[in-house]
């Protein structure tokens, strides 16, 4: 895996993070993180541009997004590019997978640390 920069990021949850554990007791949390660009086009219109971006988080981090993070929460996150790459068996071609690997979140508005969690 290579990193490649570090990046801030402000968005919404697109889906509910998945939790992974290993046989060791390493926890991996992966979720989809959508933003928007806001921008004027010549004819002095706004347009908005939606991006989903993969984020995956580990260790003491991704338990904390697994009792705190939910779909449809604003939240800022900082951390790394990955990309992954690897060859495909059946057809021999060469894969990539662009990630967001996180340091550490926070959210956007502050109350919504007050929102019900699930059992």
């Amino acid at each position: 895996m290579k990193k490649k920069g570090m990046i801030v990021l402000t968005g919404e949850v697109s889906d509910t993070p998945v939790i992974r554990a290993t046989l060791q007791g390493l926890y991996t949390a992966s979720f989809s993180l959508t933003s928007t660009t806001r921008r004027m086009n010549r004819a002095g219109v706004y347009t908005d541009r939606q991006k989903r971006h993969n984020i995956i988080a580990r260790g003491d981090l991704a338990l904390a997004i697994r009792h705190k993070v939910r779909k449809g929460n604003q939240i800022s996150i900082e951390g790394q590019f990955d990309l992954k790459q690897w060859k495909e068996k059946r057809s021999g071609e060469t894969k990539f997978l662009n990630q967001l690997a996180i340091d550490r979140f926070s959210f956007a508005e502050p109350d919504q640390l007050a929102l019900p969690m699930a059992a």
